[in-house]
């Protein structure tokens, strides 16, 4: 009776040691993992386009598009390597390319698309702007727009606007650009103007007439009218043209 009491005992206890070893063995094996959210990932790749975009983070709205789910990692040292896969592009859609590490070692890489759209002043018409207007404070002004392309072609100083003259028409509310105008001309074309001639102390006048538009300082073509040659000289002003002699 003793011998089978023993035994019954030292079943009971090899029965329970098989269901309690596994138990701490799947513990010990979810110790050893870590998890990595969609959240995590999408405010990584926000924080990388603030660091390496060339503009002030206040000017930035970004978007990140990840459609992937939590990644599981075993236990360490965590590194999150983001890269731009844009070139030089740095507004619009920008492709990113996530490299995950732990303690070293490559784990996983992923891609993630975000799209930026950046604050930028430029100059704008207050009104329909006709060909050959000039630009004044009261057709322009600067205002504050939001977009996912580079304006490099558009003013965005109205100091560098102000005095020049509109190439084409331009409607209501449309953003100003370089090749929208130019110098106004200082003489048009067929007005009467004096060709001087000076050397040291010396000046010779005589009349001609412009034989096209001219701008300040710019060299335009023009006739001696008592010559009836062209000569070239430099437009120094709206009634006189300079010339070497």
């Amino acid at each position: 009776m003793i011998y089978k009491t023993r035994q019954l005992i030292l079943h009971t206890i090899i029965i329970t040691s098989l269901f309690i070893f596994p138990i701490y063995g799947n513990i010990s094996s979810a110790a050893e993992k870590q998890t990595l959210t969609a959240e995590e990932i999408k405010q990584g790749a926000t924080d990388f386009l603030f660091r390496t975009l060339p503009w002030e983070k206040e000017q930035l709205e970004i978007e990140i598009f990840y459609h992937g789910g939590k990644i599981t990692l075993p236990s360490g040292e965590k590194f999150l390597i983001y890269k731009g896969r844009g070139g030089t592009k740095n507004v619009g859609r920008i492709p990113i390319t996530l490299e995950i590490k732990v303690d070293g070692i490559f784990q996983k890489r992923i891609g993630i698309n975000s799209r930026v759209m950046v604050s930028q002043e430029v100059v704008k018409t207050t009104r329909q702007i006709k060909k050959g207007e000039i630009f004044t404070t009261d057709n322009i002004h600067i205002e504050t727009i939001k977009t996912e392309r580079l304006l490099g072609n558009t003013i965005k100083n109205i100091k560098d606007a102000l005095g020049y003259e509109a190439v084409n028409y331009l409607p209501n509310g449309r953003p100003l650009l370089r090749r929208s105008m130019k110098k106004p001309a200082l003489g048009s074309k067929g007005n009467k103007i004096i060709i001087l001639a000076q050397r040291g102390g010396m000046k010779i006048t005589t009349p001609g007439i412009l034989k096209e538009d001219g701008y300040k300082d710019a060299m335009v073509q023009v006739l001696n009218i008592e010559s009836k040659k062209i000569i070239y000289g430099r437009l120094i002003d709206s009634n006189t043209v300079k010339v070497n002699f």
